[in-house]
C-alpha cells in the first residue's frame, strides 16, 4: 500500500472531507490532495501534524506500506525509528530460525549415529547350567554323581548316604542364556560360595536394535532443521 493510500483511507475512516482533513491539520487542501496522490511526501514537520490531527499508528503504518514508500519516508525520525527496530526484530527472529536449524541438524545426527551403535540382527546365545552352590572347601565336581546309589555292602555305606542326601538337599538348578561364549566350563562367585556353570547349548536369536528407537526422532529433527533453515531463509 502506498502512504497516500494509507492516508486517504485514515481520512474516510474519520468521515473528513479534504478540506476539513487539511484544516485539522494546518497544510493546505492542495498539499493534502498530493500526499493522498503521491505526488508529494510529507517533512517531519507535516508529518508530525499528520500523525496528531488523524491518529496515526506509525507502527501499525510501517507494517502495511510497501517497501518502496517507507524508503520515501526513512528521513522522517519516528518512522526510521519503527523500520530499524523491526530489522532488528527480523534478524533476531531469524537468527532464532536458524539456532533451531543448527539445533535440530545436530540431535537428529546424534540419533541418527546412536541408532547405528548397536543394529541388532542374529546373534548366537548360549545355554550355561549350574547343579547348585558349592561351599568354601569343596570341590568343584561335588555334585557329580549324586543319584548314584552307594554300594550296600560298603562299610561306610550309612555315612555316604547321608552326604548324598544332604547334596540333594542342597540341589539348585539354574539355566542362564548369555551372548558370550565363556568355554565349556566357568566359575562365578555367589554370596554363599561358588556356582560351576556348564555349557549345554547354543541357540541362534534375533536380538532386537537397542538403539532402534532413535531413528524416527533423528529423522524428524533433521526434517525439521531443514525446515527452519528454510523458514530463516524465505523470510522477508
Amino acid at each position: 500500500m502506498q502512504f497516500g493510500e494509507y492516508l486517504k483511507n485514515r481520512r474516510t475512516e474519520l468521515r473528513w472531507t479534504q478540506p476539513d482533513a487539511a484544516a485539522k491539520a494546518g497544510i493546505e487542501q492542495s498539499y493534502l490532495s498530493k500526499l493522498e496522490t503521491g505526488k508529494s511526501f510529507p517533512s517531519e514537520d507535516v508529518y508530525r501534524r499528520l500523525v496528531e490531527a488523524f491518529s496515526l499508528d506509525t507502527e501499525a503504518m510501517v507494517a502495511t506500506l510497501d517497501s518502496a514508500e517507507l524508503d520515501r519516508l526513512r528521513e522522517i525520525e519516528s518512522v526510521r525509528k519503527h523500520l530499524l527496530q523491526r530489522q532488528h526484530d527480523t534478524r533476531s527472529t531469524t537468527r532464532r530460525w536458524l539456532y533451531a536449524g543448527l539445533a535440530g541438524l545436530v540431535l537428529g545426527g546424534a540419533l541418527i549415529g546412536l541408532a547405528q551403535i548397536d543394529r541388532g540382527g542374529a546373534a548366537t546365545h548360549y545355554t550355561y547350567q549350574s547343579e547348585g552352590v558349592i561351599l568354601e572347601g569343596e570341590s568343584l565336581d561335588v555334585f557329580a554323581g549324586v543319584d548314584d546309589e552307594p554300594v550296600r555292602a560298603a562299610p561306610d555305606y550309612a555315612e555316604r548316604i547321608a552326604r548324598r542326601d544332604a547334596l540333594i538337599a542342597r540341589i539348585d538348578d539354574q539355566t542362564i542364556f548369555i551372548p558370550d561364549m565363556r568355554g565349556p566350563v566357568f566359575t562365578e562367585t555367589v554370596p554363599e560360595g561358588r556356582r560351576m556353570w556348564r555349557l549345554v547349548g547354543a541357540n541362534a536369536v534375533n536380538v532386537p536394535a537397542r538403539f532402534g528407537w532413535a531413528l524416527v526422532p533423528g529423522f524428524a529433527l533433521i526434517i525439521g532443521g531443514l525446515g527452519c533453515f528454510f523458514i530463516s531463509w524465505r523470510r522477508p
